[in-house]
C-alpha cells in the first residue's frame, strides 16, 4: 500500500538545533571570537608562540591605536594585542579593551594572560605556577575614613561566564592526569631557551624580611630568613584557582601583600584585569614571576609568561566551538567569494542524474481526469490554513498497487505549481524501485527536496556554510544524517513562507528508511502524522469516473453500444486499479483489430487480479520466452538500470552465447532510428517493460507491480517451473557470463587494443558508440560474479579471468586517473578495492598470498580499509565477518582518514604500529612474513617497540621475530623502545636476547638514550644487563655527559657508581663537568667534582668550567668551582679569562 506525504508548511522543530542566517559582514574582523590581551612584550611573544597559524593583518581602523596579531588555535580564531610599552594599569587596559571591542565586534571570550605576583600566605603558590582568576577585586579603589582607615569600595567581579564549563572540565581532567603545560612549552617554546625554567632558586622569604642590598638577585640575602616549604620537583607546575587583586600600582611589600591577601581572599596580584572587566568580562590567567615583595626581580618573568600562555592554549583547546565561533572560523579560512562559488559547487553535489526520471516517465493524466481531486472536501480541508491544527498539513493518498496514485500525485503537484501564491513554493520526489540506488532511497529524496528548497529560496543557501556539516574543502555530497540536518535547518529558516512537498511511492523504498523518514517529518514540525487526512483512491467516485473516462476515450471499438455494455464490467473487474484498465483496454483493442468477434468472451477470460493479468499477458503465447527471461533477468538483477542501447547489446550477448542470435555484434542504432529500441524492449518484455522518458533514459518495468508479480507472487516459477531454486544466484551467473562474452569478444578486444592515441574522453565516446555494452560489462562483471558466488563456485571463472584485458577496459572508463590500475595489478587488490569478499574467499582457496604490494593503496587490505569494505577486510583475513569474539576488528578506524597511517607500511607493520593485536594474529595466520621490512625499512617488531605495544611485541617475538633487526638508520627494537622510554617493552626485548649494546648509525646505544631522556629505571635495567657505561656516540658523547648536560643528578650518581668515567670527553674535548657548568646544574657539578672531575679541564677551545659559568653569569656555581680549586686566571685560546 502506497503512502504519500504532502507537507504544506513546516515549522522549526523543538528538539533540533536551529541555524541563524544573518549575513556575515565581509571584513575579516568578524572572523575572530577570542581575544588574548597582554601587558608586556614578553607576554605577547609567548602568546604568539601558542598559535597554530598566524593570519594576515586586516584593514586598520584609524581610530584604533592597538596593534594586533591574528591567528588560530585549533578551530578557534584568536586576536592577540598588547598594552603600549610603559603604559600599565587598569585605565590603560580599559582603553585597549574599548578599541578591541569596537574593531572585533564578535569577540565573545576574552583572556588576560601574562605574569603576576604570588600571594602565598594561603596557598602554596610558587614561581612558575599558574593562577586562574575566578574573581577579580580592584584592591586600591576606595576611600579614607575615620582614623585614616582605607575602606575598599570596589565590588568583586566574576570572571568570564562562558568559560565555566570548560574550566570545570579541564580541572576534572587535571585531577586524573597532569596538565599538558610542560608538553606545550616543549613543543611551542622548546627552541627559545630564554623562556626555559630559570636556574635561579625559588626563594620565598619571610614577609617581614626585606631585601637588604642593591643587587638584583638575593645571593646576599639572609638565607636563614627563608620560609620552610616542602620539596617540590623543579618540573612541577601547579595550577591554582582563586581570587586576583588588581590595581594601578605594583605590590612590592610582603607584609602589605599578606594583609590584602587575607582581607580579600586572593592568591595573586596584577595591574590590568579590573580595568579590562569594566569593558568586557574576561578571565585573568597569570604565571607567577615573584612573590609581590621587596625581593622581586625579573629573572622568572619570561618563564612565568610562558606557563601562563601554555595554560591559556590548553584551555582554548578545551573550549567547544559555538555556532558563532564555528561560522567565524570557517569563513575566515575560505575565500571571500565562498558564499557564491562554494555554495554553487555544493548545490551541484546534491544533484544526481536520475533525480527527475520517475516523475518524467509518469504519463500525464488524460484530459478532464483527476479534476475531482481539486473539489474534494478532504483536499480543500488540507489547503485550508484555518484547519491546519486538525491535520498538521499532511494528506495521505493510499491505494492498491497500480491504482493510479502516481498519476494523481503528478497532477496535484503540477496544479499547485501553477496556482500557488508568490511566496509559496513546491517540491517533489517520486521514489522508483526500478531505478538506481538514489531513486529508491531516502538519501536521494533528501538530496532532491533540499536542492529544490534551496533553489526556490536562495537566501536559505547559507545553511551550506555551516562548518558542523561541511569540511572547509568539501565539495561532494554529504551523508544522509547531514542532509537531514541541512533540510531541517533550511525549513526552520522559512519563517512564514510556505513550502509544500509531494512524495510519491513510499512502498518503493526500504521499509526501515520510510519509518525513519516519517519520524523525521514528525520531529520537523512537532507533528503526529497519523492525524493527517487520509484518502483511499479506489474508494473515490471521482476516481471511478476517471476510469470510465479513460475507457471511453481509449477503447477503440466503433460500436458504442458494445462499449456501453463492456464498460460496467471493466470497471467492476478493475476494482479501482488503473493499471489493470490500461492493460485490458490494450488487449481488447488488439482483439478488435483482429475482427472483434470475441470481445465479450475475451473480457470474461481476463482475470481481475493484476498479478494474474501479468501472467496471462506473458503466457498468451510461447514465443520469445528466452528473450523474455533474459529481459526479466537484466531488469531485475543488473547492478544499475541499463540504458536502451546497452539493453539491446545485453540481449544480444545472452542470445548469441546460446546460439540464438548472429555472431556479429549489432551495429550501433542511429539517432533517427531510436524507435527500434522501443520495439526491442516491448517485444522482449511482452509489453511489461518500457524506456523511461527522462534525460538519461533506462529500461524498466512499466510498474513496480510487475516486479511484485515476478518475485513476491512467485510469477517467475509459474512461468518457468524448471527455474533453479537459487534463481537469483543463477541469474547473476548468467549475467556474468554475458558480460564476459561481450568483454572478450574478438572484435571488442581488438578495438580496445587498437584504440587510436586520442584523449581518454574521445576514446570513451568512440568505443561506446560502437560497443555500448562494454562499459557495463567491464564495470559490473565482478559484481555479478560476487553475487553468484553465494551459491555457485567462481573458481573456474577467476582462474580463466583475463585480468589484463579487464584492466585495460576498466581504465578506459575510469573517471579519475588516480583510480586506474597498473597492468601489473594483483587480482586480490582489485577485489579488495572494489569490495567483493566472496570472490576473495574463492581466490584464497587457490592462492593464499593475499598480502601483495602494489597499486594506489599498496596492499589489498589497505584498499579495503580505506574504502570501508569491512567484508573484504574480513575475507582477506580469512574471517566470516569483521566481528571476532564479539568485537569489530576494524573498530576505531576512520577508513579514508586513516590513509596516512598505511603509507610506507606493510599490513603487519601497520597493525603492529597501531597495536591491533587481533588483526596482527590474523595477518600472521594468512601468511604475512614476521620480519618483512616496510617502506621505511622497519619490521613489525620495530614499529611495535617504538610505540610501546607490549602484547604485540610479545606475540611477534613468540612467532620468531628477530629482536636485533635494525632499520636503515641502524635502530634496533630495543633502541626504539629506549628512545621512547618504554621500560616494560625494553625489559621484554632484553629477556628475549636483545643486544643491550647495539648501536644505531650515529653510535647511540640504549643506555645513551635512557641517559639523555633522564630515565633512571631504564638506565639501571640496561646497566644490570651489561650495558657499557662508558660507550660513546659518534660525537664522543657518553651517558654521563648527556646526564650532566640535562641535570639528572641521581642518574649521574648511578652511572658513576657503575664505573662511568667522570673525565671522559667528547670530540670537542668537553667533559661532563664542563657540560653541567654550561647550564649551571649545581648539584650535578658538586657530584662530579666530589667523584674526581678535573675542575680545570679544558675543551678544544681552551675553555674551562669556570670560564663557561662566568660567561653566563651563574654566580651561585662560580663560588662552588672556585672553592673546589678552579683557576680564576685560566684563559681560553683567545685569551679570555673568567675575570674579563
Amino acid at each position: 500500500m502506497d503512502n504519500e506525504i504532502f507537507e504544506p508548511e513546516a515549522r522549526p522543530a523543538k528538539r533540533s538545533k536551529t541555524f541563524h542566517h544573518a549575513s556575515l559582514p565581509t571584513t575579516q574582523h568578524n572572523h575572530y571570537t577570542i581575544a588574548w590581551i597582554c601587558a608586556l612584550y614578553i607576554e605577547m611573544a609567548a602568546a604568539q608562540a601558542m598559535l597554530d597559524e598566524i593570519h594576515g593583518t586586516p584593514p586598520r581602523d584609524p581610530d584604533d591605536t592597538n596593534i594586533y596579531v591574528l591567528g588560530s588555535i585549533g578551530r578557534h580564531n584568536v586576536v592577540i594585542t598588547c598594552l603600549p610599552a610603559g603604559q600599565y594599569g587598569t585605565i590603560n587596559a580599559a582603553t585597549v579593551a574599548t578599541n578591541l571591542k569596537r574593531t572585533f565586534p564578535r569577540i565573545c571570550i576574552t583572556l588576560m594572560v601574562g605574569i603576576g605576583g604570588g600571594a602565598p600566605c594561603k596557598e602554596d603558590v610558587r614561581l612558575g605556577d599558574v593562577v586562574v582568576g575566578t574573581r577579580v577585586m580592584q584592591y586600591d579603589l576606595g576611600k579614607i575614613v575615620t582614623d585614616g582607615k582605607f575602606d575598599r569600595t570596589a565590588v568583586p567581579r566574576l570572571s568570564q561566564p562562558l568559560l565555566g564549563a570548560a574550566l570545570t572540565n579541564l580541572r576534572a581532567k587535571h585531577e586524573l592526569s597532569p596538565s599538558r603545560i610542560p608538553h606545550i612549552l616543549q613543543q611551542r617554546l622548546g627552541s627559545h631557551t630564554e623562556y626555559d625554567r630559570p636556574l635561579a632558586p625559588d626563594n620565598l622569604f619571610q614577609a617581614t624580611y626585606e631585601h637588604e642590598s642593591q643587587a638584583s638577585n638575593c645571593d646576599l640575602c639572609d638565607q636563614s630568613k627563608l620560609k620552610s616549604r616542602s620539596r617540590r620537583p623543579p618540573s612541577t607546575i601547579k595550577i591554582h584557582h582563586g581570587g586576583i587583586a588588581s590595581g594601578n600600582q605594583v605590590m612590592k611589600h610582603g607584609t602589605t601583600r599578606d594583609h590584602v591577601a587575607r582581607e580579600l581572599d586572593i592568591i595573586c596580584f596584577e595591574m590590568e584585569a579590573a580595568g579590562l572587566m569594566d569593558i568586557m568580562p574576561c578571565l585573568p590567567i597569570r604565571g607567577i614571576c615573584d612573590y609581590s615583595d621587596t625581593h622581586k626581580n625579573k629573572e622568572w618573568q619570561r618563564y612565568a609568561a610562558a606557563t601562563a600562555a601554555a595554560y591559556a592554549r590548553e584551555l582554548i583547546e578545551e573550549l567547544p566551538v559555538t555556532e558563532e565561533q564555528a561560522r567565524a572560523a570557517y569563513l575566515s579560512t575560505t575565500s571571500q567569494d565562498m558564499p557564491d562559488n562554494r555554495q554553487q559547487r555544493l548545490m551541484k553535489s546534491l544533484e544526481f542524474k536520475q533525480m527527475e526520471s520517475r516523475k518524467i516517465t509518469i504519463k500525464k493524466n488524460l484530459a478532464k481526469t483527476c479534476q475531482w481531486l481539486l473539489d474534494h472536501p478532504d483536499y480543500k480541508a488540507w489547503l485550508d490554513p484555518a484547519r491546519l491544527a486538525q491535520h498538521y498539513g499532511f494528506l495521505w493518498i493510499s491505494g492498491k498497487p497500480g491504482a493510479g496514485k502516481s498519476t494523481i500525485m503528478k497532477f496535484a503537484y503540477l496544479e499547485m505549481k501553477k496556482t500557488r501564491r508568490k511566496d509559496a513554493k513546491t517540491a517533489s520526489f517520486f521514489f522508483n524501485a526500478r531505478g538506481e540506488s538514489l531513486e529508491k532511497s531516502t538519501s536521494g529524496m533528501y538530496r532532491s527536496l533540499l536542492l529544490q528548497l534551496l533553489e526556490e529560496y536562495r537566501d536559505l543557501q547559507t545553511v551550506l556554510d555551516d562548518p558542523e556539516n561541511f569540511a572547509q574543502n568539501q565539495e561532494d555530497c554529504p551523508p544522509i544524517n547531514v542532509l537531514k540536518d541541512l533540510f531541517h535547518n533550511a525549513v526552520a529558516a522559512l519563517g512564514q513562507r510556505q513550502f509544500t512537498c509531494f512524495i510519491d511511492a513510499l512502498d518503493e523504498c526500504d521499509e526501515q528508511q520510510v519509518m525513519d523518514m516519517v519520524e523525521f517529518f514528525e520531529d520537523l514540525g512537532e507533528l503526529v502524522l497519523k492525524r493527517g487526512i487520509r484518502l483511499t483512491l479506489e474508494d473515490q467516485s471521482g476516481h471511478a469516473a476517471d476510469l470510465g473516462t479513460y475507457i471511453t476515450s481509449r477503447l477503440r471499438i466503433k460500436n458504442e453500444l458494445l462499449i456501453a455494455e463492456l464498460k460496467p464490467e471493466l470497471l467492476r473487474k478493475a476494482a479501482g486499479v488503473f493499471m489493470w484498465v490500461v492493460l485490458v483496454v490494450q488487449i481488447l483493442n488488439d482483439e478488435d483489430r483482429k475482427g472483434g468477434l470475441a470481445l465479450r468472451k475475451r473480457l470474461d477470460e481476463i482475470p481481475g487480479d493484476l498479478s494474474q493479468l501479468f501472467k496471462r499477458i506473458l503466457t498468451r503465447d510461447k514465443e520469445n520466452m528466452n528473450s523474455l527471461l533474459l529481459c526479466i533477468r537484466w531488469i531485475l538483477f543488473a547492478e544499475r538500470p541499463l540504458e536502451p542501447d546497452e539493453f539491446r547489446h545485453a540481449l544480444w550477448s545472452g542470445l548469441s552465447l546460446k546460439d540464438m542470435a548472429d555472431d556479429q555484434i549489432p551495429a550501433a542504432v542511429h539517432a533517427e532510428d531510436r524507435g527500434s529500441l522501443d520495439k526491442i524492449v516491448i517485444s522482449s518484455s511482452k509489453g511489461l517493460a518500457e524506456i523511461t522518458k527522462s534525460k538519461s533514459p533506462t529500461v524498466q518495468f512499466i510498474h513496480e507491480s510487475v516486479r511484485d508479480f515476478l518475485i513476491k507472487d512467485n510469477g517467475l516459477h509459474d512461468l518457468w517451473p524448471g527455474l533453479e531454486t537459487e534463481w537469483e544466484s543463477s541469474s547473476h551467473e548468467e549475467l556474468k557470463q554475458y558480460c564476459n562474452f561481450y568483454l572478450n569478444h574478438p572484435s571488442v578486444s581488438s578495438s580496445v587494443e587498437n584504440l587510436a592515441p586520442w584523449s581518454k574522453s574521445t576514446a570513451q565516446e568512440e568505443i561506446s558508440k560502437k560497443y555500448p555494452f562494454l562499459k557495463y560489462s567491464s564495470q559490473s562483471i565482478l559484481y555479478h560474479a560476487n553475487s553468484a558466488a553465494k551459491m555457485i563456485s567462481q573458481d573456474g571463472f577467476l582462474s580463466d579471468f583475463s585480468i589484463l584485458n579487464w584492466i585495460k577496459t576498466n581504465n578506459l572508463f575510469e573517471k579519475h586517473k588516480i583510480r586506474e590500475y597498473t597492468l601489473a595489478a594483483n587480482l586480490f587488490y582489485i577485489l579488495a578495492d572494489k569490495g567483493f569478499p566472496k570472490l576473495i574467499r574463492t581466490r584464497l582457496e587457490k592462492d593464499p598470498n593475499v598480502h601483495v604490494l602494489g597499486e594506489r593503496y599498496c596492499y589489498p587490505i589497505f584498499a579495503a580499509l580505506t574504502n570501508g569494505n569491512k567484508g573484504s577486510v574480513a575475507a582477506l583475513l580469512n574471517l566470516a565477518s569483521s566481528i571476532k569474539n564479539g568485537t569489530d576488528i576494524t573498530e576505531g578506524l576512520k577508513y579514508r582518514n586513516d590513509l596516512k597511517k598505511y603509507k610506507d607500511r606493510t599490513p603487519l607493520s601497520w597493525a603492529a604500529q597501531d597495536g591491533r593485536l587481533d588483526i596482527l594474529k590474523l595477518l600472521i595466520q594468512t601468511g604475512s612474513a614476521i620480519d618483512e621490512e616496510d617502506g621505511g625499512g622497519r619490521t613489525g617488531l620495530s614499529r611495535a617497540s617504538e610505540n610501546g605495544h607490549e602484547a604485540v611485541v610479545k606475540l611477534l617475538i613468540d612467532k620468531g621475530a628477530d629482536v636485533n633487526c635494525s632499520s636503515k638508520n641502524g635502530f634496533t627494537p630495543l633502541l626504539l623502545a629506549s628512545n621512547n622510554s618504554h621500560e616494560v617493552v625494553a625489559r621484554l626485548l632484553i629477556d628475549k636476547g636483545a643486544d643491550v649494546n647495539a648501536r644505531n648509525n650515529e653510535g647511540w646505544t640504549s643506555l645513551l638514550w635512557a641517559s639523555q631522556r633522564g630515565h633512571e629505571e631504564l638506565a639501571r635495567l640496561f646497566i644490570d644487563r651489561g650495558a657499557d657505561v662508558n660507550a660513546s656516540d659518534n660525537e664522543g658523547r657518553t651517558s654521563l655527559l648527556w646526564t650532566s648536560q640535562r641535570g639528572h643528578e641521581e642518574l649521574a650518581r648511578l652511572l658513576i657508581d657503575k664505573g662511568a668515567d667522570v673525565n671522559a670527553s667528547n670530540n670537542d674535548g668537553q667533559r661532563s663537568l664542563l657540560w653541567a657548568s654550561q647550564i649551571g646544574y649545581k648539584g650535578v657539578m658538586r657530584l662530579l667534582i666530589d667523584k674526581g672531575a678535573d675542575v680545570n679541564a679544558r675543551d678544544n677551545n681552551g675553555r674551562t668550567s669556570l670560564l663557561w659559568t662566568s660567561q653566563r653569569g651563574y654566580e651561585r656555581v662560580i663560588r662552588l668551582l672556585i672553592d673546589k680549586g678552579a683557576d680564576v686566571n685560566a684563559s681560553d685560546n683567545e685569551g679570555w679569562t673568567s675575570l674579563l
